[in-house]
This record gives C-alpha cells, sequence and structure tokens, in this order.
C-alpha cells in the first residue's frame, strides 16, 4: 500500500472514517481504523460493533493494499499536519509499520492485520428509499434531544415510521414528546413492521446522532432499512447500525384530537418569559413554572425560596385557560423546536397535556405532559 494526497483532503476522510471508533474496547483492533487503498481511492472506516462508518475519497495511488492502525492517534497526526502538504503513506508489510509523510516529518503506526479487523457486512437488501441532508435535520435534529434513560425501553430511541402517508420521527422521554415529519418518500411503505403492525424502526440515540453528524449536508443520500439494520450511504460515506428492538408506545393519542382551548402567541415573546424565570425553577421541584391565562395574557411565573417572578406573554386566547404547571426546561426546548414566529399552546387539563402546533410549520408537533402546581401564583398577573 502507498498513495499520496493532500492533507486537507486526507484530514476529511478521517474525521468521517473514525467517527464510529471505540474509545477503549477490550479487542484492540476494534479500536484500529481500517485503511484499504484500492482503484485509487483511500477508504478508512471504523466499528464499535454496534455502528460501521467508511469514509472514501481519490487519492495518488502507486500501490494498493489494506492494513489498520490506532483511528485516535491516525486523527491526531494528520489533524497536526500543516494545511495544504502533500502527505505520502506507504506501509511497510515487512516490518508491520505504516508511515506517514509531510514535508520533513515522518510518523510511524504499528499495524494489525485488516483481515482480523471486525468488519460489518453492508446488506442492500430491505427497503430502499433516498433523503436528502435537510430531510435528516428536519426528521432528527429535534426528536434526537428528547429521549427516555430508562433502562432497555424502546423511548431510549427515536422512532422512524410511517404515518398517514408521511414519514415521521418521534422523540420521548414520556413527559416531552417532539414529532416531526415530511413526505413519505417512495419505497419507505417497505419498511419492517414494529409489533403493532406499523411500518417502523428504532434507531438508537447515537446511531440518530451519527447519521446527523456524517450527512446533514448531503444533497442525497441512499437509504436501507431491513429487520435488523439501517444502512445511509453516500459516493463518499457509507454507514450502517443496528436498531433498537422493540415495541415503540402507541403515542398517537397524545399528539391528536387538540382541545378547543388555545393559546396563540409570539414564539420569541414567550422564549423570552421562560428564560427569565428559569434560573429561579428548581431541580428538586421538576423546574416548574406555572403558566394560566389571563385577561392580560398568557402568564408565566415561578415562586421559590431563592426568589421568583412573573411575566405576561400577549397572548390570543380562546377558552378557560386554568392554572397548570410546566417544566420550564421542557418548555425552552419545545419552543426552539419551532421556527415560526407564532405558535398554538393547547392546554387540556382533561388528558393533562399541553400540544404545540404551528399554522406555518405543521411538520412538527409537540407535547408536553402538565405537572400539578401548589399555590395560586399563576393565576393572574401580580407585578402591578
Amino acid at each position: 500500500m502507498k498513495l499520496k494526497i493532500n492533507r486537507d483532503k486526507l484530514a476529511d476522510i478521517v474525521t468521517r472514517g473514525v467517527s464510529s471508533a471505540p474509545k477503549n474496547s477490550p479487542a484492540v483492533i476494534a479500536n484500529n481504523a481500517r485503511i484499504v487503498v484500492k482503484h485509487g481511492m483511500l477508504h478508512v472506516a471504523t466499528t464499535d460493533f454496534q455502528m460501521q462508518v467508511e469514509a472514501s475519497g481519490e487519492c495518488n495511488m502507486e500501490r494498493e493494499g489494506a492494513t489498520t492502525v490506532d483511528a485516535s492517534k491516525l486523527k491526531l497526526v494528520v489533524d497536526r499536519l500543516p494545511k495544504g502538504v502533500d502527505v505520502a503513506i506507504d506501509f511497510d508489510e515487512s516490518k508491520y509499520e505504516m508511515i506517514v509523510k509531510a514535508g520533513r516529518s515522518r510518523t510511524t503506526f504499528p499495524t494489525l492485520a485488516a483481515e482480523d479487523w471486525p468488519a460489518r457486512q453492508y446488506r442492500e437488501e430491505g427497503a430502499m428509499f433516498t433523503l436528502d441532508g435537510t430531510d435528516l435535520v428536519r426528521l432528527l435534529s429535534h426528536t434526537t434531544q428528547e429521549l427516555s434513560t430508562v433502562p432497555n425501553s424502546a423511548m431510549q430511541g427515536v422512532f422512524l415510521h410511517v404515518t398517514e402517508g408521511r414519514l415521521a420521527a418521534v422523540g420521548t422521554t414520556g413527559m416531552i414528546l417532539i414529532m416531526s415529519s415530511i413526505p413519505a418518500p417512495e419505497g419507505v411503505e417497505d419498511m419492517p413492521k414494529d409489533g403493532s403492525g406499523r411500518p417502523g424502526i428504532i434507531l438508537s440515540a447515537e446511531t440518530a446522532s451519527q447519521i446527523l453528524r456524517l450527512f446533514r449536508s448531503a444533497e442525497e443520500v441512499q437509504v436501507v432499512v431491513n429487520e435488523h439494520s439501517i444502512f445511509v450511504s453516500t459516493p463518499a460515506t457509507r454507514f450502517c447500525s443496528s436498531l433498537l428492538l422493540g415495541t415503540y408506545p402507541n403515542y398517537a393519542p397524545l399528539v391528536s384530537s387538540p382541545c378547543e382551548t388555545r393559546v396563540i402567541l409570539q414564539r420569541d415573546a414567550c422564549a423570552s418569559a421562560v428564560a427569565l424565570l428559569e434560573p429561579f425553577a428548581l431541580k428538586d421541584q421538576g423546574y416548574r413554572l406555572q403558566c394560566a391565562g389571563s385577561d392580560e395574557g398568557f402568564v408565566v411565573a415561578v415562586g421559590s425560596q431563592t426568589g421568583g417572578g412573573v411575566d405576561v406573554v400577549e397572548a390570543d386566547i380562546n377558552g378557560e385557560v386554568a392554572a397548570f404547571g410546566l417544566n420550564g426546561q421542557f418548555m425552552k426546548t419545545m419552543l426552539g423546536s419551532f421556527k415560526a414566529n407564532t405558535i398554538a399552546l393547547h392546554p387540556d387539563h382533561q388528558n393533562r397535556r399541553v400540544l404545540f402546533q404551528a399554522e406555518d410549520e405543521p411538520s412538527i408537533v409537540g407535547v408536553i405532559g402538565m405537572m400539578n402546581i401548589s399555590t395560586e401564583m399563576a393565576a393572574g398577573p401580580t407585578h402591578g
């Protein structure tokens, strides 16, 4: 194996290629990146046994070959090489060493055999469809934020599924839920069905985050899904991951049939009120803010031994909005998930939920569970 390549191109390939390397795997070779040079292309791959990524790019190949080297050291060395220089890489099979030269610098890496590297097989079978980076960001960027931490729960992952002619992603902790959707691309209806018969899969938080990191800027990605794995690829990057097993809870009743009670307000104004009062919301009280409707608008308040306050957001209120509690951090996350200037809150005391929607952004729906309140602070404005 022998090649030459520009340092900046090499850095891009290595950065993508080592992103699935484990930190300290007991299997030493699993800490290594597999490097393959073939047909004028350099391929760098890593795996943590659950996920595998392979990044590719053109190089000036003099001799093909394959080996493995420590992934973290490879990235450190390449990152510290001067930008723009030409890099020569040579694998000395007699000494089991890979030598990297750039200018006057020379770095030697011990190697392990490429055939012993624990590669996952890319199975190009299953439901096939295409997305672009914008679709992936829309589906995963917000839903990945809010996932359950309960061990072995299906809610530890993002539920990617088909519903009502759309491809939707759902993430929930059990107290906050965010659903984002796009028109269903052709072929997505062939995804394997979960235990309840819905075409869908559950992506771990790590898998969803890795897909975003690798493909958020891609013009088009090919996705293949079968009952065990997801494969996402472009000509320059290939990624595969195992899926979480289990049946995702039936969340549909939470995001459907909003109650008639409605509070329409400016998202930025509400976010400012939450940010003002959030420092006084205590962890041992679930970061609770108290909310209610009044003649002046939508009231947000908090009180504790460390202080408190109340603010009123101008709003168009339809119906009686009795006082209720909301987790201030969840409220901040929810408001940040929308881009629309105007959003609608539907406080539903009967079902103990607040549904969030935006007419200008129908692709996102959010729900936060109501909290009990112990005082009347939020019953109306008290600041004069």
